[in-house]
């Protein structure tokens, strides 16, 4: 009977744990033009505002990607392209949520502005 109780708690720890998980499967695509461009993205975190930029490969690119969203207060895209000023999108980390729910995913199609 001990077991069965002891086995009982690991299972409602382990789905309260998993319930917490602010874990979001992110649909992204990403253009620019000109075409050629590199995609990174950061996610900062409350408390760390110097989270490191992500490389996504080059544009266009569509990608599926898992992000941590506990405690995330902005989400960025950035694209960068040598000769041409780098372009960023930021959003705060709820509008983010709330426009790939609107729309199926994130879709961000920066003109690059030479130097």
């Amino acid at each position: 009977m001990k077991k069965i109780n002891s086995l009982f708690v690991i299972l409602i720890c382990l789905s309260l744990a998993a319930c917490g998980s602010n874990k979001r499967d992110v649909t992204m695509k990403i253009h620019s033009d000109p075409l050629g461009a590199y995609a990174l993205m950061q996610v900062k975190y409350s408390g760390n505002e110097n989270s490191d930029w992500i490389f996504l490969g080059p544009t266009p690119i569509t990608l599926d990607k898992t992000i941590f969203l506990d405690d995330a207060v902005e989400v960025s895209l950035k694209v960068i392209r040598p000769g041409f000023y780098e372009q960023v999108k930021s959003w705060k980390a709820n509008d983010f949520i709330k426009e790939h729910s609107q729309q199926n995913g994130i879709l961000w199609v920066p003109s690059l502005v030479q130097q």
